[in-house]
């Protein structure tokens, strides 16, 4: 058993160095210098730092730092497990703190990830449906519909063109429009041989009495009606079809 303080003041001494050399050489402050030469390690701020300021003094001064660490194991933490030949026995409370906060920190992103799953996994559960669009219908024509577009209107009525002839006798004409005691467009005797011409409006309706119906020849259009076999003044209603007792 040697003195630790003893051992590494006589080394600095024999070197001829002064403190102040030492902390411009290790950066390791006078004062801590002084606590290892006094072994007053409770100056130091933990056992780690006294570990590491021991291990770069001792070998600043050419002294064999395992031989110094294992003098002050088995002095001062004998019941501390330590690496005989230095290794990283300073270290390890650093190391094994970061072991457990690098465990940590993986336990956490693994529950952060789990919980995206879950999450990503219900909002895909619970999607809403497409809407469905229906595209617009164009309206059929019905066949009714289309019956009634190619009907063909009404013919619009025609004027009427209205001759009359005696032929075998002079006969009183009368012609009106509407009715039979409508306008009146002719009233006169009509001698024997004579033809008269007379143009009805067209949706007018004609209607003419003749005296000797069955001496007169009754054309419309220019085609000739079927004279009635009448001998007494009667009142016809004249129409492209022929002629109608009134």
């Amino acid at each position: 058993m040697f003195e630790i303080g003893t051992t590494l003041r006589e080394a600095r001494v024999r070197r001829k160095l002064t403190l102040q050399q030492a902390e411009d050489d290790t950066k390791i402050r006078v004062k801590y210098i002084q606590a290892m030469e006094n072994e007053d390690f409770e100056v130091m701020p933990s056992p780690a730092y006294v570990k590491g300021f021991l291990r770069t003094y001792s070998g600043y001064l050419g002294l064999d730092s395992n031989v110094i660490l294992q003098e002050y194991y088995s002095r001062f933490q004998p019941d501390e497990d330590h690496d005989v030949f230095g290794g990283s026995s300073a270290l390890r409370p650093h190391a094994h703190r970061r072991r457990n906060t690098l465990a940590f920190v993986a336990v956490v992103c693994l529950l952060v990830l789990a919980l995206i799953y879950v999450l990503g996994s219900t909002g895909k559960g619970k999607q809403t449906p497409a809407t469905v669009v229906t595209p617009p219908t164009t309206p059929s024509t019905s066949p009714k519909a289309t019956h009634s577009a190619s009907t063909k209107p009404s013919p619009t009525p025609t004027a009427l063109a209205l001759t009359v002839t005696t032929s075998s006798a002079a006969s009183w004409v009368e012609v009106r429009e509407n009715s039979p005691s409508g306008t009146t467009l002719f009233a006169e005797t009509v001698p024997q041989g004579e033809t008269k011409s007379f143009h009805v409006p067209a949706g007018k309706k004609c209607y003419l009495r003749l005296g000797v119906p069955d001496a007169m020849i009754i054309k419309v259009d220019g085609k000739k009606l079927a004279t009635p076999a009448e001998t007494l003044p009667t009142t016809y209603q004249v129409t492209t079809k022929g002629m109608v007792k009134v």
